[in-house]
Parts: structure tokens; C-alpha cells; sequence
């Protein structure tokens, strides 16, 4: 009996074992099949065969037979186990019928010891003659794992790597609590690595390439990202993927300020560092339950692709790693063969669908809830259709009067109240009453306007150059709430942030808004503006941080802005702040 997945790669299997190099560093990384995968693999071919029934034996002349139907396999120490309701008969044949038969029903319990072969196929050992023909063919997914690595050997077809790839072979097997682990080795050439010179400085074509290979990853991370928050609907596991698609965002970012650094992959580096964060998230999705066992074993060979970079990448630069916009490209295609685009697409268009599975709302879509504080206006006379109306009025109106508006000296007031107005607004806009209860009401209010006035002294706009332009720090914060167009790229609309007070606004009460569900409620259980504190840690430091507030200790940056939150916090939330949020004692007035 042979389980074949020959339908998931088109590639033929590769039985690559040739002599090693003489002098060569052995290299392992593990090909590890879930259990849920083992059971959709044997079921989908039991069904396809013989309806679902696994024979286990059946005696010469038809007579006789036992069987398990709908098997499922664990582990059992070193060893597997398969049970499953078992049925049985037994008789003797005369004249070409069957006599005698007496027939039993049970249940059945079965050990053996999972053993692989040279020829990739996984067999059941200790079973009795029937059952040990029983194999599970590992070779489409070693072979798609070969095509996939060599993209990542370079263009040469002497690379190391690519020398590597033909001793790929499996070495043992090995069950675990959670899966069978398949040990796979290859003999990596030993070579000196390349000798320390000093590099020229990249010349501004080399550091666009430089720069375009970030993006690439920062396009492929996404990809798989959205792919996989998109098959898995658990919470949990997609607040991990956004934790780690901002916090490489974030890497990325310090990357390109720092600028590139001699004898240094950016990428590799990257990728070396966020792999087993990524794969955990893979690994949970790759077991749901579907019974599609060929999308399991792309996530399979995903896996082992991935393990197998880590490997080879810590064995040191000798193995020639190239960190490839075409490996990165094969590597996330993989996981979504019948994708017809470009997975590593780096556009600033909006993404709706990343949008939708993190939870976000677009600052200019319909506001979450009706405004809680009815303005001096009547405009809700009319009842919500005309109410909603006249919120997405005051709202554009809102951004056209801050349009490019760098207030003089005698506009001051006008302008602080039209920017709290806008703050207020975009707060309200963004309040989640169903993730937040009303404790958190006037909170979030406080921790917009709060955020502005630390960002940006509640500046979208200012002068230089002689004409009025966006607000923007060197690694390229922009606007108001000083939202970064690299890390929340494809979250929200760049040149709306950069133009748009009103949009800026909304988005960065959108951005406070999540970390606060995500995390600042957390922080809550002890004192309830400890919520306010860890969602700003968050908002500024990234996800990871938002217990900075409370860890970091001086003289350290990290609690000095904190602290200087806090204090802009509290004098908001007492309504003492006036135009300190307008820092005019720190910068002269256009």
C-alpha cells in the first residue's frame, strides 16, 4: 500500500546521493510532519482505495480478513500507534464459498516503529507481512524542498550550496509528542570565508538595490503573513503575525537609517532573527483540520525550507547563502502556488484585505459608533442617517480647515481648538465599544490628544523651504500622530497621512485604538491609566514594548519618553495643558 503525494510538486522525486566532498560539515534540519497531517494523508488515500478501511490482513483464499476502519495514528512513545474501530472474520473456503465464517467487531490498537528509507519513503516496521508493504511517500515534498533551496544557492551552479544539494538525503525519523520529525542532512563543502576587506561606499545605484532587497522581504513577509492570518481566524495566533509584521517593519526602518553595514546581509540577518517567530504561527495553521492534505504539505515543505536556511545560514557565510528576490519569491509561492501575482508586490495602495484580518478601520470609513457627545449643532435633529451625515461633514470640514494651515501668532487659540476638535473627533470615530468598556471612554480621548502632543506639539503641517510641507522625521514619521508610511504601509493611504490632518488624525487614533485592545488592557488590572501608559510604549516602541513604562529605568531614552508621556497624559486629562501642547517655548512661531 503506498500513499502518494506525487499531485502536490510537478517535479520528479530526486534520489541525489552522491560521494561527499572530502573535507565537508554535515548539516541538519528537520522535515516534520504534524500528526493531523499524518491522519488527512492516510485517510484521503484509504477513502480514494478502499473507501476508508485500512486492511490489515486477509488470508489466502478470501476467507478471512481484519481491518481498521477510519484509522487515526499517534504517538506512543518511540514508536506509533494506529487505532480505530476494527471488524474481523474468519472461515474456510470449499467449492469457491466461504464456510464458517465467524465475524467479530472491536476496537483495534496497533504499535509499530516509522523507519525512512533512502528512496524518501516513510514504512511501518513490526507489523505483520500485509501491513508492512504500507509506505508513505516523502519524495515530492524532499524534491519541491530541493527546488526551493537551490534558488537560494546563488546564480552559479558551484556554489556551495548548490554542491550541498546533491548529497540531500534523508538520516532517521523520529516520533515526538507533536509530530514524526524527519532528520534530513546534506554535506555542506568546507570552504575559508571570504577575507575582510574595507567595502567603497555603494554608489546610489547599489543602494537603490540595496534598499529594493528590504522591500522584498518586507513584500514576502506580507505575503505570507496575510496568507496565513487569512486560513487561520484564531486571535491569538493572528496578534502574533501583526506583532511580528510590525516589529520587522520596525527593523527595517532602523536598517535603512543606520544605512547599509560592510560584510552584512540586511535580509539574512532579517530573516535569521524573525524565522522561528514565523514559524510557529505557520506550524498552528499548517494542523488545522481542513483535509486538504496537499495545502498541509506546502506548509510541510514551507517549514523545512525555512529550518533548512537557518541551518545552512549558521554554518557562516561559506555556504554562499543569496537571500534572492527569486528565492524569496519561489519561497512564498509556495505556500500559494496558483497565486498569479507578484507575492513580494511593495505597493502603497491600501489593502483591504490586511485591513480586515487585523481588524482596522479605514479613518475615512463610517465612524465604529454614533458620537457619544451631541455638538452644540443640531444636526442630528433628524435622526442617524442624517446624524452620520453630519459626522462625515464635521469631520471634512475638520481636515479642510487644518489644510496646510501653519498658524501665526494671533491664530493660536483658533488653531488649538480646531486641532482638540479633530483629536476629539477622530477618537470618538475610533472608540470600539464592543472590545472596550465604558471605563475606557474618556481615556482614549485623553491618550489621542495626549500621543499628538508628544508626536508632534499638534503639527501636521510647517514651513521650510519657503513654502508649507507635511511634518516629517528622518526615518520618516509623518504628520501629526507621526505615523510611519513604511511600517503601516498597505494599512493606511501614505499621501493622506503626509496631506491630510484629518486622516493622519484617524489613523493614529486607529493604530492606539487596536494597541490598546491588544495590549494596554492588559496593564489595566492594577490602575487603569496603566492602560493608556503601555498602549503609547506600544505606539512608539512597537508592540514589544508596551510594558516599557514600567521596566525601563533612567537615564535610559526609552523611560525619559515615557515619563514625558505621562506627564503630557495627566495634564491633558485634568484639562491643565492649554497651549503646552503647542510646545511654543521649544520652537519659534511661523
Amino acid at each position: 500500500m503506498l500513499v502518494r503525494l506525487s499531485s502536490l510538486v510537478a517535479v520528479p522525486v530526486l534520489l541525489l546521493i552522491l560521494a561527499s566532498p572530502a573535507r565537508a560539515e554535515e548539516i541538519r534540519f528537520p522535515l516534520t510532519v504534524d500528526y493531523e497531517i499524518l491522519r488527512m494523508a492516510l485517510r484521503q488515500h484509504l477513502t480514494q482505495q478502499t473507501g476508508g478501511r485500512l486492511e490489515l490482513w486477509r488470508s489466502a483464499d478470501g476467507c478471512g480478513s481484519f481491518g481498521v476502519d477510519d484509522p487515526s495514528i499517534e504517538p506512543a512513545g518511540a514508536r506509533l500507534r494506529i487505532v480505530g474501530p476494527a471488524s474481523g472474520s474468519a472461515g474456510f473456503s470449499m467449492f469457491g464459498l466461504c464456510w464458517a465464517n465467524v465475524a467479530w467487531t472491536g476496537r483495534a490498537d496497533i504499535t509499530a516503529r516509522p523507519q525512512i528509507g533512502a528512496d524518501w519513503q516513510l514504512r511501518l516496521r513490526d507489523f505483520d507481512v500485509q501491513l508492512a508493504t504500507f509506505t508513505f511517500d516523502l519524495g515530492p515534498p524532499a524534491a519541491e524542498l530541493v527546488t526551493l533551496l537551490r534558488s537560494f544557492a546563488g546564480s552559479s551552479p558551484a556554489t556551495p550550496l548548490a554542491t550541498a544539494l546533491q548529497t540531500l538525503r534523508p538520516v532517521e525519523v523520529t516520533v515526538e509528542p507533536e509530530a514524526v520529525k524527519l532528520a534530513v542532512a546534506l554535506d555542506l563543502p568546507l570552504a575559508a570565508p571570504p577575507p575582510r576587506s574595507s567595502e567603497p561606499a555603494l554608489t546610489r545605484v547599489e543602494l537603490k538595490h540595496w534598499e529594493a532587497r528590504l522591500d522584498d522581504w518586507d513584500g514576502f513577509l506580507s505575503f505570507v503573513v496575510k496568507g496565513v492570518a487569512g486560513e487561520n481566524p484564531d486571535p491569538a495566533v493572528r496578534d502574533d503575525l501583526l506583532r511580528l509584521l510590525l516589529d520587522v517593519r520596525r527593523e527595517i526602518v532602523a536598517v535603512l537609517a543606520r544605512g547599509p553595514e560592510p560584510g552584512t546581509d540586511a535580509v539574512r540577518r532579517i530573516f535569521v532573527s524573525t524565522w522561528n517567530r514565523l514559524r510557529g504561527a505557520v506550524r498552528q495553521t499548517a494542523v488545522r483540520p481542513t483535509g486538504d492534505v496537499a495545502r498541509a504539505f506546502r506548509y510541510v515543505v514551507f517549514l523545512a525550507a525555512g529550518d533548512a536556511l537557518a541551518a545552512i545560514d549558521a554554518a557562516g557565510p561559506a555556504a554562499g547563502l543569496d537571500f534572492s528576490t527569486d528565492g524569496l519569491r519561489r519561497l512564498a509561492r509556495s505556500l500559494e502556488p496558483d497565486f498569479t501575482g507578484d507575492p513580494l508586490e511593495h505597493s502603497e495602495r491600501v489593502d483591504p484585505r490586511l485591513q480586515e484580518l487585523f481588524r482596522f478601520r479605514d479613518p475615512d470609513a463610517p465612524p465604529r459608533r454614533p458620537r457619544r457627545k451631541t455638538p452644540s449643532s443640531s444636526w442630528n435633529w433628524f435622526g442617524p442617517r442624517a446624524a452620520h451625515a453630519g459626522e462625515l461633514d464635521d469631520w471634512a470640514r475638520l481636515g479642510a480647515r487644518l489644510d496646510r494651515w501653519v498658524p501665526m501668532s494671533d491664530e493660536l487659540s483658533l488653531y488649538r481648538a480646531s486641532v482638540e476638535r479633530l483629536l476629539t473627533v477622530a477618537a470618538e470615530r475610533s472608540f470600539d465599544a464592543d472590545a472596550l468598556d465604558e471605563r475606557f471612554d474618556d481615556l482614549f480621548v485623553h491618550l489621542v490628544k495626549a500621543t499628538a502632543w508628544q508626536e508632534s506639539c499638534w503639527r501636521q503641517f510647517v514651513v521650510r523651504g519657503g513654502g508649507v510641507t507635511y511634518l516629517e522625521s528622518p526615518t520618516g514619521d509623518v504628520g501629526l500622530m507621526q505615523i510611519n508610511v513604511r511600517i503601516w504601509r498597505g494599512f493606511f493611504n501614505p499621501t493622506r497621512l503626509r496631506w491630510n490632518a484629518a486622516y493622519n488624525a484617524g489613523a493614529g487614533a486607529e493604530i492606539l485604538l487596536q494597541l490598546l485592545v491588544r495590549y494596554g488592557t492588559r496593564e489595566a488590572r492594577t490602575r487603569l491609566e496603566n492602560a493608556a501608559r503601555a498602549t503609547y510604549s506600544a505606539y512608539q516602541g512597537g508592540p514589544a514594548r508596551y510594558r516599557r513604562y514600567r521596566t525601563a529605568t533612567p537615564p535610559s531614552r526609552g523611560a525619559a519618553i515615557d515619563r514625558a508621556f505621562w506627564d503630557k497624559y495627566q495634564a491633558v486629562a485634568t484639562g491643565v495643558a492649554d497651549d503646552q501642547v503647542l510646545c511654543l517655548a521649544r520652537r519659534p512661531v511661523s
